[in-house]
Order: structure tokens, then C-alpha cells, then sequence
């Protein structure tokens, strides 16, 4: 028996012209926005933008940098 959360699995991954049309619209409003720097958890105790880089806003700190990001 298939539970109802493989069902939906199944059911989201079909693809179809009216998804593929709403995806295209989202990627043209520029995607996922980001999460500001001060809302993602530091697990260092670093202070403004020093930090390990074992730390969740570390990581994404480096990421900002490498890609050009702009760091707020």
C-alpha cells in the first residue's frame, strides 16, 4: 500500500506545460530571496563579519564574497 505522502511525492514531481510556465515567471522575478546575514544562525560566537568556518553564517558569508554578493 502507497502512503499518502509518497502519493504526493508522485503527484508534485509530474511535470506539466502550466509548472514549467509558473517556474519560468519566479526565475524572471530573480529566484529564492536570501536570508540577511544577521538571521542565520552563528554556532561560533564570531562578531560582524569574522567568523569559523564551521559556522552556518560563516559559510554563507564566503559564499556572499566568492559569487559577489553584496554583504548588507
Amino acid at each position: 500500500m502507497v502512503s499518502a505522502s509518497d502519493a504526493a511525492r508522485a503527484l508534485g514531481s509530474i511535470r506539466s506545460e502550466r509548472k514549467s510556465a509558473a517556474s519560468r515567471e519566479n526565475g524572471k522575478l530573480g529566484g529564492r530571496r536570501r536570508l540577511p546575514l544577521l538571521e542565520i544562525p552563528c554556532s561560533c560566537g564570531g562578531e560582524g563579519l569574522v567568523h569559523r568556518s564551521t559556522c552556518r553564517r560563516g559559510v554563507a558569508i564566503r559564499l556572499r564574497r566568492n559569487k559577489g554578493i553584496p554583504l548588507e
